[in-house]
């Protein structure tokens, strides 16, 4: 996609996110500061062709992008921090849309297990990098990523599991720290595994 599609997929996206549905190729030429709307109707149309977008056509706003779901992106060890494998093992599909800073992973372990979070779940992670006291959350302390309960104290801030059998995770001046993002879901696969798409 050359840097001209992308800053049009992303008016796109910027629009139905603040107005709830597409918009028009009228509204597509003033947002993007042009005055043809052939050249925005001949940029449409090379993005349905390579799949970027899907247009249903005699409908004014009828353009929509595609969606494959949440990608699951490796695994987050609850119990000892491991390094997390971000590759896609494939796709989640929600019932209601969700913005593009949102992923899943699967859940190594059992340190959160006393907050019903257990072994082979997926957690639903919103990428961000501000966190309150007691939220859950995926985490890399140096170098290592994961799944904890952020606590802010007198004593410090520490990553804390919801299992006697693990030990608090202190965090330091001095170490490696940043938050990935805040969960917003467990999904666990009662019978039959998840219903992931392929990549």
């Amino acid at each position: 996609m050359t840097d001209r599609q992308k800053m049009f997929m992303q008016f796109i996206d910027k629009f139905i996110r603040d107005n709830g549905y597409s918009p028009s190729v009228r509204e597509i030429a003033k947002g993007m500061g042009l005055s043809s709307t052939a050249s925005v109707k001949n940029m449409l149309d090379r993005l349905t062709q390579s799949g970027a977008l899907r247009r249903t056509e005699n409908i004014a706003r009828g353009l929509e992008k595609p969606s494959h779901g949440i990608p699951v992106l490796g695994r987050i060890k609850a119990g000892l921090p491991v390094t997390s494998e971000e590759n896609v093992e494939g796709y989640i599909r929600l019932d209601k849309p969700i913005g593009d800073d949102h992923f899943f992973l699967r859940v190594d372990g059992d340190s959160m297990k006393d907050k019903a979070i257990l072994d082979g779940d997926c957690v639903l992670i919103r990428l961000t990098n501000q966190v309150t006291s007691g939220q859950m959350g995926a985490f890399r302390i140096n170098g290592e990523v994961t799944l904890k309960t952020f606590e802010r104290t007198s004593a410090g801030v520490f990553l804390m599991p919801a299992n006697p059998d693990f030990a608090p995770i202190p965090v330091g001046e001095y170490d490696d720290f940043r938050v990935i993002g805040t969960v917003k879901m467990v999904i666990r696969a009662l019978e039959g595994g998840y219903d992931i798409e392929p990549a």
